[in-house]
């Protein structure tokens, strides 16, 4: 059997899209390659709407559950783009390195830069911000 860290991101990409990734490999860290495949392949914007709606399809048909957070799916995204645009590397395990954070402290990431605990938040709820991504000042 193949391992998340042995897939190229095409194939990563396409057992999350076909909801054929196994469970047990779809950690916070295949969620940050996700949404590094994403940003690289459509931008920010078109990157936020292709992770909802991947990431929402994946929740429900692989992992049979209603626990999707719109809300968070969107911090993964704009949190990564900025953390992105800082490095010099196009290279998603030297971007970890560079920003250890993103790895290992992201919920305070999200915490810090939201203002509020959005994984209280409703699940299912979208921020009313006028359809613009929610953007964070580090």
């Amino acid at each position: 059997m193949t391992t998340k860290t042995q897939l190229t991101d095409n194939q990563l990409l396409e057992r999350i899209e076909e909801c054929t990734l196994d469970p047990s490999d779809f950690t916070h860290e295949t969620l940050l390659r996700l949404t590094w495949i994403l940003i690289n392949k459509y931008g920010l914007n078109e990157a936020i709407l292709k992770n909802t709606e991947i990431k929402q399809n994946y929740y429900k048909t692989a992992l049979s559950s209603d626990k999707f957070n719109i809300t968070l799916t969107k911090a993964y995204t704009e949190i990564l783009h900025h953390f992105m645009e800082r490095s010099s590397t196009n290279d998603f395990e030297k971007l970890l390195r560079e920003f250890p954070r993103l790895k290992y402290n992201f919920k305070n990431l999200v915490k810090t830069h939201y203002g509020y605990n959005i994984l209280k938040e409703h699940r299912k709820e979208e921020p009313k911000i006028n359809g613009k991504p929610i953007l964070f000042t580090f």
